[in-house]
């Protein structure tokens, strides 16, 4: 989905901003050194696909022009293909944000890989079938927009590990379909090492997201977010080995001061460092 020889480029993620509107943060992820914007797509997002008008969606892809910032993704959370009360109105929730990605000109959709654990009652191998077939739907729609999704490797899904990402994606067998590499979950996982997982994930990637913490235990998982850098994430490791592959996305900073307030400073002092962290680690 990435255009060739046109370079990494580098986005803010709106949990990051959980303060601002999308006006606000687009101004200031442009102040800050950002060429885009992604954004969370929720009810407690910066744009709620459920209640935003067509008009609204073009009042901010228009306000987007004179600050010279782009929509890299729009990050929804949406992931039950599986229950039958819930499964239609996902795949119809989808695809609303699919429309409302074509009218900011945002080439991707960010897609949880399923439910893990299944739901009551359901097998692994329903849960697995169930959720590929409800993405080739959504993905057969984002293609007559040339919107491409990306899968997300994240806790909580069917696909944290880069094995069973790549093993989801080659099932739904989509060309608009591939990988959102978010390598901190991946660690977790661990059952890759930083350069195989980067190696195996390589040809699949769409979008990357950076993010750092110290991991105190995996089991129970106990860890605290911190700056790029400060964590025991091998970012100096993983960063040079995704330019290697040729990657010319998205690298976007998943700055979880939404969900962790008290642990991280505000954006523009804490999103600027790891902005300027990761430039450094990619320049060398």
């Amino acid at each position: 989905m990435n255009k060739k020889n046109q370079g990494i480029k580098f986005s803010g993620h709106t949990m990051g901003t959980p303060k601002l509107d999308i006006y606000q943060a687009m101004t200031l992820f442009k102040e800050i050194g950002y060429d885009g914007i992604e954004v969370r797509v929720a009810a407690n997002g910066q744009i709620d696909s459920e209640k935003i008008s067509n008009l609204e969606a073009k009042k901010i892809y228009n306000e987007s022009k004179p600050i010279n910032i782009e929509f890299s993704c729009l990050t929804s959370y949406y992931k039950d293909f599986v229950s039958p009360e819930a499964r239609g109105t996902v795949i119809k929730n989808l695809k609303r944000v699919i429309e409302i990605a074509d009218i900011l000109q945002c080439p991707l959709i960010r897609l949880y890989g399923g439910m893990d654990p299944s739901p009551t009652g359901i097998s692994f191998t329903e849960n697995w079938s169930r959720t590929v077939s409800g993405i080739q739907e959504v993905a057969s729609f984002a293609a007559k927009f040339g919107t491409g999704i990306c899968i997300e490797t994240h806790i909580g899904s069917l696909t944290m590990s880069i094995r069973d990402t790549v093993r989801l994606i080659e099932d739904v067998n989509m060309n608009n379909v591939g990988i959102l590499f978010d390598y901190a979950w991946v660690d977790y996982a661990n059952v890759e090492d930083p350069l195989e997982a980067v190696k195996k994930a390589a040809r699949y990637i769409f979008h990357c997201h950076v993010k750092d913490w110290t991991m105190e235990s995996r089991i129970p998982l106990k860890k605290k977010s911190c700056l790029m850098g400060e964590g025991t994430l091998d970012w100096k490791k993983v960063l040079p080995e995704i330019r290697k592959t040729g990657y010319n996305g998205y690298i976007s900073d998943e700055y979880e001061k939404f969900w962790y307030p008290e642990e991280l400073p505000e954006p523009e002092i804490g999103m600027k460092h790891n902005l300027e962290w990761v430039k450094n680690i990619l320049e060398k």
